[in-house]
């Protein structure tokens, strides 16, 4: 907090209005909530060297030192806002030992140097020959000094990637739902399957539309009667109510097998067989 109390903003903003539409080192602060917290300021216009509100563009970002917040003056100015990442091309040639061939990735990185924070420099296409072959990749200088190796770029990559598929949603463990096959209900159950697995909180009565659209009155009819005898009465979910038409549909086809099931003889003298006489012992 000390260095955000002695940053003269006065003359940063006057500075950057000197050299519009291009990004200065504003301050640099120990902690990066600060330099998140003075980016926002600026961008909002709550610091009053900062306005008009939407003259000047800010971000805050990494440095050697902890945080460091980056302005420019955009007023009246039609700029493009810089991107959290960019994708390069960069050469690849391996890291095994013996290795003496090279690729060429296609990986994202981001925008800013990774020592101060700064924007990394426009990006251009370089062309070199390596055993033979002309070979294409990306090649930039940043404005702040700093140099990236292509090792470096590459091994930013990499945490950057795990950072991205960390982030995003795990696929639901929940068992995918089907209706029993030659079941009553099958084509009701598969059709409310379909409906909820794209709004997993929707509610039993939500989907009768749906059914009764496809003809399935026998399934509404069901389904009403589940929900009012149903503990949540109309926070009834639909996979709920699928799950029901499926049991109803095992249930049906258990009673089937037990009434095909063949009857097998036995000794005489065994059950109903016992009872049997013939018109000769009478």
């Amino acid at each position: 907090m000390r260095r955000y109390l002695q940053a003269d903003h006065q003359a940063i903003a006057a500075n950057s209005r000197q050299t519009p539409g291009a990004w200065i080192l504003a301050a640099m602060y120990d902690g990066r909530m600060t330099g998140q917290s003075v980016a926002r300021m600026i961008r909002n216009g709550t610091m009053g060297a900062y306005r008009p509100v939407g003259a000047f563009d800010a971000y805050e970002a990494m440095h050697d030192g902890g945080s460091s917040v980056w302005v420019r003056y955009v007023a009246g100015l039609d700029v493009v806002p810089m991107p959290d990442t960019v994708t390069v091309r960069v050469p690849d040639y391996g890291t095994q030992r013996g290795y003496e061939g090279v690729c060429i990735r296609t990986v994202d990185i981001s925008s800013r140097c990774r020592r101060c924070g700064g924007p990394r420099g426009p990006i251009r296409s370089h062309t070199f020959v390596k055993d033979g072959t002309r070979l294409v990749c990306d090649a930039w200088e940043n404005d702040c000094g700093h140099q990236d190796t292509y090792a470096f770029v590459l091994a930013e990559a990499r945490v950057l990637a795990e950072r991205v598929q960390s982030r995003r949603p795990k696929s639901p463990k929940t068992p995918l739902i089907r209706g029993v096959e030659g079941g009553r209900y099958a084509a009701a159950v598969d059709l409310i399957a379909e409906l909820f697995r794209e709004k997993p909180t929707l509610r039993a009565l939500a989907v009768l539309p749906h059914i009764e659209a496809h003809g399935h009155m026998d399934a509404v009819q069901v389904i009403r009667y589940f929900v009012s005898d149903s503990p949540t009465g109309t926070y009834t979910s639909a996979r709920a109510a699928a799950l029901h038409l499926i049991e109803l549909d095992e249930e049906a086809c258990r009673a089937a097998e037990a009434e095909q099931t063949e009857w097998q003889d036995g000794p005489i003298g065994c059950g109903r067989e016992a009872t049997h006489t013939t018109g000769d012992n009478q």
